[in-house]
């Protein structure tokens, strides 16, 4: 943000406005796409829209408080941090970035080798985190049609150090569904 916030934005629109001018398109269109003709993607849109605040009005308002509780730990506001991948095409810090704005939260993914998701367990306990946000949604990925025409290629990401057994080749496309293969578990179940 800027010293003159006038310009700085408000809202979502107008970050993803910046976002599409300041990222290369491959990598805007892949944090902002979704799978095939992208159905589920506006049906959530559309839900998010359905919801408003309800104001009230005439309520004592000196004194807020939005801090609630979530499996018996406090915190600051009603608002959490969904994990995310990849957040290094955006910039830099990436998710070491996200992960020191939240704090208190902290995101696992499972990965193909097992050992390593251990490991980032282990590592959470020790740190003395009460709660891991377990994502499951990428065992398959999706055909993402955008990221299959500008034919997206993951970098090495420094946050993936050590997590890839093998180079993943693009073969002249995309190469998103081969890096997800190698690092997410099509197995795992309940």
């Amino acid at each position: 943000m800027t010293e003159n916030m006038e310009n700085d934005p408000v809202n979502v629109n107008e970050f993803e406005k910046l976002a599409r001018q300041a990222l290369p398109k491959m990598y805007y269109d892949y944090f902002s796409g979704g799978a095939e003709d992208q159905f589920t993607l506006r049906e959530n849109i559309e839900a998010f829209r359905r919801i408003t605040f309800q104001p009230r009005i005439l309520v004592d308002v000196s004194n807020i408080n939005m801090s609630t509780t979530i499996l018996g730990y406090k915190i600051s506001a009603p608002i959490m941090i969904a994990p995310t991948g990849m957040q290094q095409l955006a910039h830099p810090e990436g998710e070491v970035a996200t992960a020191r704005a939240a704090a208190a939260c902290n995101t696992i993914m499972v990965y193909k080798r097992r050992d390593i998701s251990a490991k980032l367990v282990e590592r959470a306990e020790r740190h003395g985190y009460k709660a891991i946000v377990l994502t499951g949604d990428t065992p398959k990925l999706g055909r993402r049609e955008a990221d299959i025409k500008n034919k997206l290629v993951m970098p090495r990401l420094k946050n993936l150090e050590g997590l890839l057994s093998v180079e993943i080749d693009a073969k002249g496309g995309s190469n998103l569904q081969a890096f997800a293969s190698e690092l997410h578990d099509a197995s795992l179940s309940w």
